[in-house]
């Protein structure tokens, strides 16, 4: 029909199913087929396709998340989701990294976006609890990597733990770039494992600047957990999608929020074999 919305493609509602699973418990066959304009049939075919791949719980009427409700999708998917914004987040926040600088990196999907716009600056050491984020960075020339110690998270491909929260602890950094999984004024940055919040309150609390790298999905969403107060906030670099009623009050609190435009053609997300592979070498991300 003229003017009507066209119907999400199946990698979209796939998408759009996993992105809705971060923040709710289960999402009916009905409400999803309503919101995609398909058949009920459709939609349980789409979920039979992600629990197949381990990704969601089936359930009566529906699809849960994992973990008790907090499904962690892996790395490679949760980094195809918003593309285009964090490639634009990720280019701001790498302005804002001056040569000489120690920078911390959490194991977020934004900050292996952030990293690849790092590849090309030098005189870097970056600290980082992603093993993807540090395999990113490991054949760029400038660049140091320090990866903390700690217990390895295959869906998050990441190091957690008291170990790696030692060595923080030790560590002088100049800017800490971290994701969350939601934010307000009241909690500050949240996100929803204990262990990746443990390490992202060890890393925030060993850098000067903590700097948030928010798409705006995320300024509607709150978490289990905070990992920094509000106030101790320095930055946030987000999209344009982002609240501007929200974004203005952050900014009246005295917290410099970047807002980045999204290219109209966003690059093509990174696929999980080239996770794995790591970045070519030459290439200027």
């Amino acid at each position: 029909m003229s003017g009507q919305t066209p119907i999400p493609t199946l990698e979209e509602r796939i998408r759009e199913v996993l992105r809705l699973l971060e923040t709710r418990d289960s999402l009916s066959v009905s409400e999803l087929a309503k919101e995609f304009r398909v058949s009920e049939v459709t939609v349980r075919s789409d979920l039979s396709t992600l629990a197949q791949q381990g990704l969601v719980a089936r359930v009566r009427g529906g699809v849960r998340a994992l973990q008790r409700g907090q499904s962690e999708i892996a790395f490679d998917l949760r980094l195809r989701i918003e593309a285009g914004r964090k490639q634009a987040i990720a280019k701001a926040a790498a302005a804002l990294v001056e040569e000489g600088e120690a920078i911390a990196l959490d194991s977020s999907t934004t900050a292996y976006y952030l990293a690849l716009e790092l590849r090309a600056k030098s005189d870097l050491v970056v600290v980082t609890n992603g093993l993807l984020i540090a395999a990113a960075l490991a054949d760029a020339p400038g660049i140091s990597v320090l990866v903390t110690g700690g217990i390895l998270r295959l869906s998050a491909m990441s190091l957690a733990g008291d170990i790696g929260a030692d060595v923080l602890r030790t560590t002088g950094i100049n800017k800490g770039f971290l994701g969350a999984r939601g934010l307000s004024l009241e909690r500050g940055l949240m996100d929803l494992n204990p262990d990746e919040v443990r390490m992202k309150q060890a890393m925030a609390g060993a850098c000067e600047q903590v700097i948030g790298i928010i798409d705006g999905t995320k300024w509607h969403r709150s978490a289990l957990l905070s990992f920094v107060a509000a106030d101790d906030v320095h930055g946030i670099v987000t999209d344009t999608t982002a609240p501007e009623a929200e974004v203005e009050a952050w900014r009246a609190r005295g917290v410099s929020v970047t807002v980045a435009e999204p290219a109209a053609i966003p690059a093509a997300p990174v696929r999980s074999h080239e996770l794995r592979r790591g970045p070519h070498h030459g290439s200027a991300r």
